[in-house]
This record gives structure tokens, sequence and C-alpha cells, in this order.
């Protein structure tokens, strides 16, 4: 392990010439004991940075390191290990070194769950259902542990019995926003916080840019929940948009301050953001195959991946297997026409009903 930090240490060598490095000499020792001829064999390294490297061989700085890691209790993932995720080595400037508390599991990209750090009552509401909704899915829940939404969706991806990664932008020998050290614990406990910073490294305005790259390269979907026009939650939605992320937001009220930043989000290409059940994976999602089957009337149904909500379980049960109206609807469930129509539209979005001529709806039954 000394080696990966001495690898990391390396004055002037970023992410990118690291990895290289790797590529061409398999492990950080055969790094360490290259000759310059050797290293200027690989792209990017010339005479004066095959020196520099040569000049850097010392295990000193890194051996004290380690010690004070393990003092720390903090742990080392390095690239080379199974449970870094194979999509986010994919962002080039992913680290080849992270330091982390907690547990790691396999396959634990996720979805973020980003946004203001003076977050209204809306954006609030929106964070917590969506980050209670992925852990009831059991799809961990990234973010930041900064003030506002990402506190929130940390706090009640907990609450749900969930799993999520909470990555910073300082040594995790510290907490930042220091009244977050209760959450910060309960991560540790449930997830884990990681960071590309070792200890005893402060936070600084320049840290957290790389932080929120690093949100977005463990993400599968990144869900801006709330952001003014200079808001950093635009600059995640901007890092995951360069990868190949895709970027979902709510509608805002035209003239709100903290929603400006997601509304132009939405007019420059990012979804719509109206219901959790879009923060699935399309595997996941009840439009796909992979679905288990349960009887309904009598009959094989598909059962979707997602857990249905109360309501929409009331809708459903209203149909008995005919065509009804949202009049029919409406008086069967006692649920207003108003609200019928935003839970319609998600239930027919997923495939699980079918609207037909004349306001009439169908239960989709597969086969039928």
């Amino acid at each position: 392990m000394v080696y990966w930090i001495w690898l990391r240490q390396l004055k002037g060598i970023g992410a990118t010439i690291e990895k290289r490095l790797l590529k061409h000499f398999k492990t950080p020792q055969a790094i360490y004991e290259a000759e310059e001829d050797a290293l200027m064999d690989v792209e990017g390294i010339g005479k004066a940075t095959a020196k520099t490297i040569k000049k850097s061989r010392s295990l000193d700085k890194a051996s004290n390191l380690l010690e004070v890691i393990r003092k720390k209790d903090i742990k080392i993932l390095t690239y080379h290990d199974p449970l870094y995720p194979s999509d986010a080595k994919v962002y080039p400037e992913a680290p080849t070194v992270l330091y982390y508390k907690g547990n790691i599991r396999d396959n634990s990209e996720g979805v973020a769950i980003v946004g203001s750090r003076r977050c209204t009552g809306y954006g609030k509401q929106v964070a917590i259902e969506a980050a209670d909704y992925l852990a009831r899915n059991h799809i961990p829940v990234i973010s930041g542990m900064a003030k506002g939404i990402d506190g929130y969706a940390h706090i009640a991806c907990l609450k749900a019995g969930g799993y999520t990664i909470a990555f910073l932008g300082h040594g995790l020998d510290m907490c930042y926003p220091k009244e977050h050290i209760e959450l910060m614990e309960g991560i540790i406990e449930k997830g884990v916080v990681i960071s590309e910073y070792p200890p005893n490294t402060k936070p600084r305005q320049e840290y957290f840019p790389k932080r929120n790259a690093l949100i977005s390269s463990w993400s599968k979907k990144v869900l801006v929940v709330e952001a003014a026009e200079k808001s950093g939650a635009l600059i995640t939605a901007n890092l995951a948009k360069a990868q190949g992320k895709e970027v979902l937001a709510p509608p805002h009220e035209m003239y709100s301050p903290t929603g400006r930043g997601t509304n132009r989000l939405i007019a420059q290409g990012a979804t719509v953001y109206l219901h959790p059940s879009q923060l699935l994976e399309e595997r996941e999602s009840i439009q796909t195959k992979s679905l288990e089957s349960k009887k309904y009337k009598g009959r094989e149904v598909e059962k979707p991946f997602r857990e249905l909500m109360p309501i929409e379980k009331q809708i459903l049960d209203s149909f008995q297997g005919s065509i009804k109206t949202i009049e029919e609807i409406e008086e069967d469930t006692g649920i207003s026409q108003v609200e019928l129509i935003e839970h319609l539209s998600i239930l027919e979005l997923e495939g699980i009903i079918e609207a037909l001529s004349a306001g009439r709806f169908k239960y989709t039954v597969p086969g039928t």
C-alpha cells in the first residue's frame, strides 16, 4: 500500500499520467523501481518528469502518512481494487487512491442527489422523497454531506435503512460542516465517506469541484433538486453531462432565485423530474421485462421492481379489470381529479396503465 501512496504524492504527476504509468508498469512498485529510460517509454513522460520521478525514490513520507491513516482508522481504496467501480474509472481524472471510512459495498454506484445549501421547503421535500424511494429500492444515495439538500438526502436514506455515500472535499479526520458530525458518524456506520484528500487536509474552495466530479463519476444519474444560477450543484451537473450521465431536475417557479439554475438545466436538455421512479435504471424500472409475476384478479400480471406508493395501489385497485374514466376513478377512490392526473400520468409513462380515447384508462395486463 505504501507504493500507492508514494505514487499519489508525486509532484507534477496528475491522475491521467499515473494511470498511464500503471498501465505500462502494472504496479506502483514497478514504477518506483523503473529507470529513466523505461519511464520515458510512457506517453506524456519526458526527460524532466522521468528525472523528477527517479529523484522521488523515498518511501519515508508515504510510510509516515500510512501510519497516520492506520491510527485514524482510515482505509484505502486503490485504482486496482475490485471495489473501485469500473464506470467511475472512465473519468480521466479518477484518483488512483481514495481514502474512506465505513464500508464500500459491491456495485456501489448509485444516484446522486445534490442541490443548494439554502434550500426551500419544496427542495427539501423533493430530496427526502427521492432519497427515501432510492433507499427502499436498494439504490445507493450519493451526495456531498453539505448543508441543505445534501444533508436531507443522506438523512432520509439512512432513516429508510438505505446505503449512502458521501464524497468530501477534505481529509476524513475532520468534519465539514462541523454540525454534521453526527450525520458523518451515521454515514460511516451504514454507508461510507470517501475523499481523495489524505488526513490533515483542511477544506478549501478549490477542492470541492474535484469532490463534485467524484459524486458524478460514481453515479448512474444525477438529480439536481434545487440550484441558484451560480450553485456548486451546477458544477456537478455539468460534469455529469460531460461524463455521459443523465441529469434530472424538477421544474421551479420562473422567478424563484433558488430554482433558476435547475430551470436553466431543463432548458439546456436535462430530463424534467416528476417522480422518483425516473431515478431507476431502465433494467430496474417497471418498463422492463425482468419483473416478478403475481396473481391479480385470477390472471398473471407483472409486478414492478419499484414499490408502488399506497395512493398508486389504491388507484390500480379501483380498475377491477375494467376500463375506467377519471370521474369513475375519483368516485371509487375519493382522490381529486387534479391529484389523479399527476399519478395517472406517471403510471402511464411507466406502462402500468394505458390512456384510451374519451378520457378513459385501462390497467395494462401483459398479453391482452
